[in-house]
């Protein structure tokens, strides 16, 4: 198994820092611990979303992304280049994906009526509802606490899919070992920044759609992205990011290619203490250029050279979601012993998300709570066994029938 060498403390490199992106850099590493400010939802433009992932060793597993102002979600991006950008308090999301050996099993992004959605940023860490839907991530001393209790009104199904997500785990801090959970990045307001909440985490989840419910046990992670303006501003090309399960440590890395070709390479390694560490001096080798059919370009497999001899080669085969702009795959990584090991990695275009002519494709795949949606969402929504019968019962009464 590959060691890894050259690790630096990167609290002196940010305890002085208050998250606002400087210096030419594309991303902006936040306090270790630290929260998203309240004032961000009015920034026009702007966007928060914290994300979770589980994922255990045969690839199965599931995401969850709750956010205001989500870039992905049809319209948002656009009123921003025509210089109409709402504030992301009047776009809030969840998005859900179950993942079944490497391959999608249930899909939902729920946009939400302002109305519909809580937030409460308190000292200890945060709690949102979304609809029925409600989620906690607190610290407990020096744990991070991680609860989902997931209510979702899938279009097609009668019945409510539930869905829970229970994680406890070191929270994740920088070399002092202080966790900063009251401090809110918002002095100024980030341009772009990022942290890592919690890592080498056992998590488990209990999936329920109509009479099925299944079981997942694995490795959990969780961390949140916040800024002030929108996503395609940021002058980045290329968004890769990736993490890596391995044994008693958490392997990140986090490439921004920018569109003025200064790029930016974070690698951090997480041990089971929540302590986090960057890799200094890694250089990334991509494999030749591979095109989905939307047009996105990705690389099915990185090699990170970490130093001292030590790479870290990481397949993303096991495409999960591709599209015009945005591309995710469970990883995998085969060490040098011929161990396997797996996490999620996402690659993301930002100046093709929400284009004219991708927008209706998008439409397919949002359910918007008491809105106008898309003819064929039944279609990419839901349970992936019976979609289509459901979309045929959406079009023809009595056209469906039993899941």
């Amino acid at each position: 198994m590959f060691q890894l060498q050259t690790v630096r403390s990167l609290f002196d490199a940010t305890s002085s820092k208050t998250g606002a992106a400087h210096g030419g850099e594309l991303l902006e590493l936040a306090p270790g611990g630290s929260g998203l400010s309240e004032a961000l939802l009015d920034e026009p433009g702007g966007f928060l979303w914290w994300y979770l992932d589980l994922i255990d060793d045969d690839g199965s597993g599931l995401v969850v992304i709750w956010s205001f102002g989500l870039p992905f979600l049809p319209g948002y991006a656009d009123a921003a280049r025509r210089g109409e950008a709402p504030p992301p308090s009047e776009r809030p999301s969840l998005n859900v994906c179950v993942y079944d050996r490497g391959e999608l099993d249930f899909y939902l992004l729920q946009e939400f009526d302002a109305s519909q959605v809580d937030w409460q940023a308190g000292d200890d860490g945060d709690r949102w509802t979304f609809g029925d839907s409600r989620i906690v991530s607190e610290l407990e001393g020096d744990q991070r606490v991680v609860e989902l209790d997931l209510a979702l009104e899938v279009p097609g199904l009668d019945e409510v899919t539930r869905i829970r997500v229970d994680g406890r785990g070191q929270a994740s801090h920088f070399g002092d070992g202080q966790h900063e959970p009251g401090r809110r990045t918002d002095e100024p307001l980030p341009v772009h920044d990022w942290v890592p909440l919690v890592c080498v985490c056992c998590g488990e989840a209990t999936v329920r759609v109509g009479k099925q419910v299944r079981q997942i046990q694995g490795r959990l992670y969780h961390d949140r992205n916040g800024g002030r303006r929108p996503l395609h501003q940021l002058g980045i090309d290329a968004w890769i990011w990736g993490r890596i399960a391995l044994p008693g440590r958490e392997l990140i890395y986090y490439l921004l290619d920018g569109v003025d070709e200064q790029d930016q390479c974070l690698v951090l390694s997480i041990d089971d203490a929540g302590r986090i560490d960057r890799i200094e001096d890694c250089q990334l080798e991509r494999t030749a250029t591979s095109v989905n059919l939307g047009g996105l370009r990705w690389w099915p497999t990185l090699t990170l050279n970490l130093g001292a001899d030590e790479q870290l080669r990481v397949d993303l085969g096991d495409v999960v979601d591709s599209g015009p702009f945005y591309l995710r795959s469970v990883l995998e990584e085969v060490d040098q012993s011929g161990a396997r090991y797996r996490g999620i990695g996402e690659i993301c275009r930002p100046d093709r998300v929400d284009l004219a002519r991708h927008r209706p494709l998008v439409r397919m795949r949002v359910h918007r709570q008491g809105g106008a949606n898309s003819m064929w969402l039944p279609l990419f929504t839901g349970p992936r066994r019976g979609r289509v019968r459901r979309l045929l019962a959406s079009w023809v009464p009595g056209g469906g029938g039993e899941l």
